[in-house]
């Protein structure tokens, strides 16, 4: 999100122009604070590759390969996520585990940061153009001040294996604490999708699940004010399925008291889902989310708007 004074505080370090390969473009936000003074957190987001870091000290040695982090309040409630992915050279997959907790953790989250120093870096962002992939990573903190700390690196690892160690098993047991039970997918009877755009358009759709395990997509789009074009097609039980699926693996249930991301494109759209028992759960494809859960609304939208 374009920030006009964060813009002007922002200075360029280093431009080795457009399409460089290998060519490094770092900015500095010279008024980014390094001591923050609220301890009322409101969101925390660190993710960091930690490949070739070594120690002499096995204590300093980095126990993953990669750790992301995502902590945000909902409502009463904080939602958190975890992915781990074991040191290079080891074949076991990826742990990722995510829940809706009745704990308040960001005290302790505020705690961690201040032992670690995160916002020393605060404002600092470097990338490096032409790598085959992302050998660093970024941290965004916010607190209900309007304090945040944010700083990121495609190049190498922004979090210290001990850091990374630490925020990594806080996650865990955190996680492994008393959960807000989710409904369950299986109880979808009926998803409805909304966008209105800008320009008068809009797209809306009607995803009703048959007994039988197969659906019916009920669409009406607006591309030019006055035309309005219906359609009304089956859908097979293996898509129905998977998009249960996708509602499971993505926490989707656990959205609708998430902050609203920072970085936001396009117009806003809404996603509601009717259960069995009449109660229904009504998420937006703005939430501040991990990127690998916010994946979970546009898929259901492509299943809905475009493929049927």
């Amino acid at each position: 999100m374009f920030d006009p004074q964060q813009d002007r505080d922002t200075v360029v370090i280093s431009d080795p122009g457009p399409q460089v390969c290998g060519g490094t473009y770092a900015t500095q936000n010279v008024n980014a604070p390094t001591v923050i003074e609220s301890h009322e957190m409101v969101l925390f987001e660190a993710t960091t590759a930690l490949g070739g870091l070594v120690s002499p000290n096995p204590a300093l040695m980095p126990r993953f390969g990669y750790v992301s982090a995502f902590a945000a309040s909902a409502g009463s409630d904080t939602f958190l996520f975890l992915q781990t992915r074991p040191v290079y050279g080891s074949d076991e997959p990826d742990s990722v585990s995510f829940a809706l907790m009745k704990e308040n953790v960001f005290p302790e989250l505020d705690l961690l940061v201040r032992v670690h120093h995160l916002s020393r870096g605060n404002g600092r962002h470097s990338n490096t153009s032409g790598l085959p992939q992302n050998f660093g990573g970024s941290v965004n903190i916010r607190y209900a001040s309007g304090e945040q700390i944010s700083f990121s690196n495609n190049q190498s690892p922004v979090l210290s294996p001990v850091a990374a160690n630490e925020i990594a098993d806080f996650f865990a047991k955190a996680i492994a604490g008393e959960k807000r039970p989710l409904p369950s997918a299986d109880a979808i009877k009926e998803i409805r999708f909304s966008e209105t755009r800008k320009d008068g358009g809009f797209a809306r759709a009607t995803l009703t699940l048959n007994a039988d395990g197969t659906g019916t997509n009920r669409k009406a789009q607006c591309f030019t004010p006055g035309q309005v074009y219906e359609s009304e097609k089956p859908v097979d039980a293996a898509t129905i399925d998977a998009i249960k699926k996708t509602v499971a693996r993505c926490g989707m249930f656990a959205w609708s008291d998430l902050p609203r991301s920072e970085f936001t494109l396009g117009d806003e759209k809404t996603m509601t889902f009717v259960l069995a028992d009449g109660n229904e759960i009504t998420v937006t494809n703005q939430k501040a989310l991990p990127s690998a859960l916010s994946g979970g609304f546009f898929s259901i939208e492509l299943e809905m708007i475009t493929k049927h």
